[in-house]
Parts: structure tokens; sequence; C-alpha cells
């Protein structure tokens, strides 16, 4: 790991370098820590201590899975299957119209072929995808003409009202990254016996684990907040703090060795069935099928695993690596189904990966019984830099210890 950490020093170097501080970690399916690297400060003022090596971060997207869990726990305690209509446990979902662009432009709207299933929001594969969808998938604005209302009445839940959108396709026949995450948390809140759905994670996942040191509240549990890793923004050549950025689930380096390794392991804590968390681990799109054509078709989905060009949108650079191996999607993230599925990357078949907005991967291969992340706080997405030593780091730790 030599390389990776020569340019980890540079990077973090408080007069020369272009990060506050990073972490790196390789565990093992027990939880073990085979590999353990931080660097930089904890803080952006002068004085700040060095980073501490068992900080906490905020995961944003990365720490999907979490509630991907809650959900499927749920389903081992017999409250909901996982080709259940969702409908009568998120009856707002039953205004949703499925939302089709005719070749003139003109919006048109029919009835759905069929309920929205658990299994269609695990996969975000239901047809919600998010207010910005609109204009990305339709080229139109939220209330154009064409588009009927949604109305939800004064009481409504939060997650309902600000995330609930048409249908986008019929459920089951695309794939979207975006609003489905809200659906899940709004069903594990209603069907999981506890107040809120944080409440739900803290007791039903966090404490069955015992881990001390994660929360969806970081700003409000002391303790986690002094160990965080500062969130910070990139401004020119410098760098500005942006603590109103650490929000969401947020977690020490330990205990993410902790709840991945009980994902990896044949006796996990958080998932006995071991039906169930195969979803986290096995390729969940037919083949071919319009869910997975659309999934291939935005390579930030699955590419993020490759280095960037300077000055090139990702987009653009990825697209000149369009997997020549088969790629699918899991419950959990991506899945590379081939030995370096996506040529460079040097990832075995089986891995599973995910990456959260401050420039935060994970990878992970229940065959191998290995998990590597590479962690910061920077709130520029993809920065190139930033990317780049995540990248090296997943492929040197691959090639080292996988």
């Amino acid at each position: 790991m030599e390389g990776f950490e020569t340019e980890l020093s540079k990077a973090t170097d408080p007069v020369e370098g272009h990060l506050l501080g990073a972490v790196a970690m390789v565990t093992d399916n027990k939880g073990n820590f085979l590999y353990k690297k931080s660097a930089g400060r904890q803080r952006l003022f002068e004085d700040s201590p060095p980073l501490d090596d068992d900080c906490t971060i905020s995961l944003y997207s990365a720490g999907r899975f979490f509630t991907k869990v809650a959900a499927l726990q749920l389903v081992e305690r017999g409250l909901v299957g996982l080709d259940d209509s969702i409908n009568k446990h998120i009856p707002e979902l039953e205004q949703c119209r499925v939302l089709e662009k005719k070749e003139d432009g003109t919006i048109i709207d029919h009835p759905r072929s069929r309920d929205i299933t658990l299994r269609d929001i695990l996969l975000n594969t239901s047809g919600i995808c998010g207010n910005y969808a609109y204009k990305e998938l339709l080229g139109v604005e939220q209330d154009a003409p064409g588009i009927p209302s949604l109305v939800f009445s004064p009481d409504t839940h939060v997650l309902a009202r600000n995330n609930i959108t048409h249908l986008f396709y019929e459920p089951g026949q695309g794939y979207y990254y975006g609003g489905c995450i809200y659906m899940v948390q709004l069903l594990v809140e209603r069907l999981g016996g506890e107040r809120r759905y944080v409440e739900y994670a803290q007791k039903h996942v966090f404490e069955v684990l015992g881990l001390t040191s994660t929360t969806y509240v970081p700003a409000k549990t002391p303790h986690v907040w002094e160990k965080r890793l500062q969130a910070v923004e990139r401004d020119g050549n410098s760098l500005k703090p942006r603590d109103d950025l650490t929000y969401g689930v947020t977690c020490s380096v330990s205990d993410l060795a902790t709840i991945f390794g009980d994902l990896m392991s044949e006796d996990s804590k958080l998932l006995k069935d071991p039906a169930l968390r195969d979803l986290l681990f096995t390729p969940q799109l037919a083949a071919g099928s319009p869910a997975h054509e659309m999934f291939l078709k935005d390579v930030t989905n699955y590419a993020f695993v490759l280095p960037l060009a300077e000055g090139e949108d990702c987009d653009k650079t990825w697209l000149q690596a369009l997997p020549p191996a088969k790629i699918n999607w899991t419950v959990a993230g991506a899945i590379y189904e081939t030995d370096d599925g996506l040529p460079g990357s040097g990832m075995p078949a089986g891995t599973v990966t995910f990456e959260g907005l401050p420039n935060i991967i994970w990878t992970m291969n229940r065959e191998k019984g290995r998990m590597m992340l590479f962690g910061n706080q920077l709130f520029s997405s993809y920065d190139v830099r930033a990317h780049n030593l995540a990248v090296q780091f997943l492929r040197d730790s691959w090639r080292t210890f996988g």
C-alpha cells in the first residue's frame, strides 16, 4: 500500500494538500481490520489535532443499505412480503399515475398496471423517481400541462409529501436511482413498531450490533459530533467549513467494520435468513429487462470505481468504459459479475459497491470475505483528485488483500 499512502500523505498535507483528511480501511467478514489508515486533520483550523483513525463520517447515499436492511427485517418478522403491495401501507401512492411523453412532446398519463411492491422500492424499480425526474426524464416541470396534480392532506407525512411523484414507468419496468429510499423509510416507520424510522434503526440495527458511535442525528449526539471529520467544501484553491452538511446516518470507522462484517457473516445478527442476505449480494435485475437496460444506460450507477479525467464530465469519461462484462444491481448496490468487470477496476466477481456524496466509496465481496472503504467529507461531488485517490486505494487494496 506504499504508493497509496504516499499519495494520501500528499493529498492531506496542511500546506500543499487538497483534502482536510481521509480514512481508508480493509476488513474481513468478522469485522476485523486488515488495514486501517487515516491522514490529515480533524478540523479545518490550524491547530486541529491529527485525524482520529476512528473518526465519524456522514455516509449520505453510501449508507442507504442501512434502510434496506431495516426493511428486510420487516420481511423476516412476517410484517410484509417482498412482493406484497405497499399501497395499503402507503395509501398516498394510490393517486400516482404513469406518465408518458409522446413523440409530439405532449405528456399523457394512465393508471398503473399493478401496485408497487416492497421489492420495487428496494431495487429502485417502482417508477417513483424524485421531483427532479420530471425535468430529467420528461423534459418538463412538475406542474407542466398534462401532468395531474398530486394532492396531499395537511397531515400527510413529510416523507410522502416531499418525495411521492407520479410514476415515470410501470412498476418493475424501469430503473432510476432516486426517491424510492424515502418510501422504504416510510414503510419501516409505519410497520416497524417504533414512532419514527430513526428510532427503529437505532433499536433494531445499531443497538443489535452494539454500535456506539452511529446515529442519524449527529448534531444531537455529542460524542459522535466531537469525533467527526469536519465537512468541508472546495472554494477555489482552499476549503471552507460546512458543518451544516454533517447529517443523516453518521458512523465511526469501527462501527462500519462491525456492520459490514455482520452482513457478510453466515451468523448475521441483523438478517438471520440467508435468502434475505442473498438479496444484498446477488444480481436482482433480469438481464436484458427494461429495468436492467435503464440501469446500464446511466454509468453513474456503477462506473464510479473508475478514475476521472481532469476537466471532463464524469459521464463522458465513464461512457468510454461501457461494460463488456456483466454488471447488475442488488438491494445494496452495483455488483460486478465477472473478475475485473470494469477493466482496470481490479475487483473480483461478486463484488458489491456503492458511493456517497462526500467522496465515499465502499466495496464488499462475501465470497472473499473482504470489505474496503475510502471516506472523507469533501462535499464537491466527483471531485477529481479525491475520487481518483479513492479509486487508487480500492485498486491497491484489492490487489493486496483481495
